[in-house]
């Protein structure tokens, strides 16, 4: 049983005048006060220069912050977050969309909006029956049913998913009925290549866009390691708009899902271009509410913050010395795979060269010399990748707490530490996360608050 809820008491409901009739909520995921600062650092690195203009989210007016724990620990989960800032109530970590005894379904905004006649729309870089979109819409005892949640998803009729694609479409033995099938029984129509996705147009009711280029496992690739052309976390928010824009109005969820799996993997560089593609999907909300400012409202936050971020290592930073990388770790370790399959007794020079030329480790003309203690930690991770027993899976080890630390992970450390930004864990951390708001009824939010209050200052706003 689904439960709705109305909070009168809790925020005081009043009608305004004119309600948010375009509502944009996006959600950076892992994305802390500290990883936005380390972008705009290194969007204005310069040597001997002290500058850090500001992304266009810091930009906003209203800068808030959001308490974000869940009903079972301080350090919360994605899911139990997102279930928060989608229903309202507090959850355990695990849990998507029910209540912390897993006996009471929650009614989302989702669900709310669509009943109250917007149009909505739930878009993700990751898979979209993960657990942050999946809390925007489905009800399952564990974030980990990733079929079941792909099975739940064309049940509310939502009008646009854009994104990622499902975990196990055919169940984890791949032998159950099709998810796709499954949503296509239900009215829906699959977007999954370029020309599908060109051709969508306002009015189109019902879609699932998937995007053509992305890993196996269904997330987009790398925004560092992106092919020319691949369709970017901006070009569905901006198709998104175009798809379920009209009168009456719309709720529309965004989240930049890389930003946390960057910084689970404390892989820094990869996850300022996270953030500058998620700040680029901002921007298409931003032109939108440009034309029709009385009219919208953009929320910009976070569910939690990923990997304890600090920046500053003895009074130092450096993040000039960033913009070396030019590879994400994971897909280095598919390189570092391919290399090992080709020759397998490979010499660590070679590796060292190729670890020069995708982090810049080693060039003393840049500042980036290595030392004997750095070279020995390159060494043990070559050993061990190299002339180890175990292997290095470029995919299924990249979130491992247990596996090998490779080379690649190696050099993105020693590469962080140069630059004088640190990571304190692997994991989530409990500090509060940034919100920043522009728009109609902007000022319901610059206040601290909990981020069970996220969903009733919008319903309040939207007139739900």
């Amino acid at each position: 049983m689904i439960i709705s809820i109305v909070f009168f008491c809790a925020i005081g409901y009043s009608q305004t005048k004119q309600n948010a009739k375009y509502v944009f909520l996006f959600i950076g995921d892992g994305m802390g006060v500290n990883q936005v600062y380390t972008t705009e650092m290194f969007l204005n690195a310069k040597s001997n220069e002290i500058k850090a203009d500001k992304l266009l989210m810091s930009s906003f007016p209203v800068n808030s912050n959001m308490t974000n724990y869940s009903a079972s620990s301080y350090v919360t989960t994605s899911c139990a977050a997102a279930t928060a800032m989608s229903t309202g109530f507090k959850t355990n970590n695990g849990i998507i969309g029910k209540s912390p005894d897993k006996k009471i379904a929650y009614e989302n905004i989702s669900q709310k909006a669509k009943k109250a006649g917007f149009k909505v729309g739930i878009l993700s870089s990751v898979m979209i029956d993960h657990a942050t979109p999946a809390s925007f819409y489905a009800h399952q005892d564990s974030r980990n049913m990733y079929y079941e949640i792909s099975m739940e998803l064309p049940n509310y009729n939502i009008d646009y998913f854009g994104g990622g694609g499902f975990h196990h479409p055919k169940g984890k033995n791949g032998d159950e009925p099709d998810s796709f099938d499954n949503a296509i029984k239900k009215g829906y129509t699959i977007a999954d290549s370029y020309k599908e996705f060109n051709k969508l147009k306002n009015g189109d009711e019902k879609i699932i866009a998937i995007n053509p280029e992305m890993y196996p496992s269904g997330e987009f690739y790398w925004t560092i390691d992106k092919k020319e052309g691949a369709l970017s976390l901006a070009d569905f928010t901006k198709k998104g708009i175009e798809v379920i824009d009209n009168d009456k109005g719309f709720f529309m969820m965004v989240e930049g899902g890389k930003i946390d799996w960057a910084c689970h993997g404390n892989d820094g560089v990869s996850m300022v271009h996270e953030v500058i593609a998620f700040d680029d999907a901002i921007k298409e909300a931003y032109e939108f509410y440009k034309e029709r400012p009385d009219e919208t409202l953009i929320i910009v936050t976070a569910d939690h913050e990923t990997g304890a971020l600090s920046t500053g290592i003895n009074y130092a930073t450096h993040p000039e010395l960033l913009k070396y990388q030019i590879i994400s770790v994971q897909e280095f370790k598919r390189k570092m795979t391919e290399v090992k399959n080709t020759d397998p007794e490979v010499s660590f020079n070679t590796i060292l060269d190729l670890v020069h030329a995708d982090f810049g480790l080693g060039n003393n003309d840049i500042g980036l010399s290595l030392d004997d203690k750095e070279l020995a930690l390159l060494k043990s991770a070559y050993s061990k990748q190299f002339k180890g027993n175990k292997k290095v899976n470029a995919d299924a080890d990249y979130l491992s707490k247990t596996a090998v630390k490779s080379v690649g992970e190696t050099a993105a450390y020693i590469l962080n530490k140069k630059a004088g930004i640190s990571w304190g864990s692997g994991d989530h951390s409990g500090t509060p996360i940034p919100i920043r708001v522009i728009g109609k009824g902007q000022e319901e939010f610059s206040e601290y608050f909990d981020n069970t209050d996220l969903p009733k200052k919008i319903e309040k706003l939207m007139g739900i």
